[in-house]
């Protein structure tokens, strides 16, 4: 049943234009939807991975769009390597964004809108959102506002670690521990993204059969992007002039992004929240349900307060 109800929300997505040369956006809508939760997927991520997730909001009585990050997934690839997660700089995710809002306001997604953005896709968000109105507010989980990185390797050794690989010409390189995607080591009991061996399982069974969904790890050049970007969200003056209501999620068992980063930076936030669900892993939304309900739970808190 929750397999079948699944299928049927992915069949629902249907990719708005233009198809090529551009970030791929998926959208549909409920009967007389009386909303928009526009998902921004995380990296490596991909429209396929959240088709739970929008039968989810369409059960709601909401439109859903899943943005997908150029060199993500099936969306353009221009990076020679295209195995390799790699970015020069994070202003074309944004522009990624800009490009989506204008596709959904031309489609006529119902407002208001509602940003439901995950990892680095909350990071992009939260860049397009200091400058750009367009969204009513916006739900965090895990967003990436400072990355875990080895034991013993400071972010400002990181930084001048990456900036020497930089000099050396690696841009393009895999960082350390990086390497192309393997479904073969992608196994639940090493995994630091959920605790629910069902969605995992379906994740990996995805990526099975659709082996040209899968991203590799993160290159020297992802680092310093990343890095900087970072850098520039944690700035005095940034979180302070986002002004419409931002919920933050923050996993207990965070394993990938930094938590530190992510409370202090929702603290400043003119009408922040932070939320803390213990016993959660990165993924918040494709976690068990013990805990993806509660996360659900402070969607529609403010899918609600939006519908006034």
């Amino acid at each position: 049943m929750a397999a079948e109800r699944i299928e049927r929300a992915r069949a629902a997505l249907r990719l708005l234009p233009p198809e090529r040369e551009a970030a791929r956006l998926a959208y549909a809508a409920a009967p007389a939807a009386s909303a928009t939760v526009v998902v921004l997927t995380g990296r490596a991520e991909f429209v396929e991975k959240y088709a739970e997730i929008a039968a989810d909001l369409l059960d709601r009585g909401v439109a859903v769009a899943v943005v997908e990050w150029l060199g993500q997934g099936l969306s353009l690839r221009d990076h020679p390597l295209r195995a390799r997660g790699h970015i020069d700089d994070y202003e074309r995710f944004v522009d990624d964004l800009d490009a989506a809002v204008a596709r959904l306001e031309a489609a006529g997604a119902p407002r208001p809108w509602l940003m439901l953005a995950h990892s680095m896709g909350g990071h992009i968000g939260l860049r397009w959102l200091r400058h750009r109105q367009g969204f009513a507010a916006a739900v965090m989980t895990a967003p990436m506002l400072g990355i875990r990185l080895p034991p013993g390797i400071s972010e400002a050794l990181g930084q001048q670690l990456t900036a020497g690989a930089l000099r050396m010409g690696l841009a393009q390189a895999y960082a350390p521990g990086q390497h192309d995607f393997d479904v073969r080591r992608f196994r639940f009991g090493r995994n630091r993204l959920t605790g629910s061996r069902e969605r995992f399982k379906r994740l990996r069974r995805l990526l099975r059969e659709r082996p040209e969904l899968a991203l590799g790890g993160v290159t020297w050049g992802w680092l310093d992007a990343s890095f900087r970007s970072m850098l520039l969200l944690r700035s005095p003056g940034f979180a302070e002039a986002i002004g419409l209501p931002v919920t933050v999620c923050v996993a207990g068992d965070e394993l990938i992004v930094s938590n530190p980063h992510m409370e202090a930076f929702a603290r400043r936030l003119p009408q922040g929240r932070l939320l803390h669900f213990p016993g959660a892993r990165h993924e918040l939304l494709q976690e068990v349900d013990a805990i993806r309900g509660p996360v659900l739970a402070t969607v529609d808190q403010q899918l609600a307060a939006l519908r006034g």
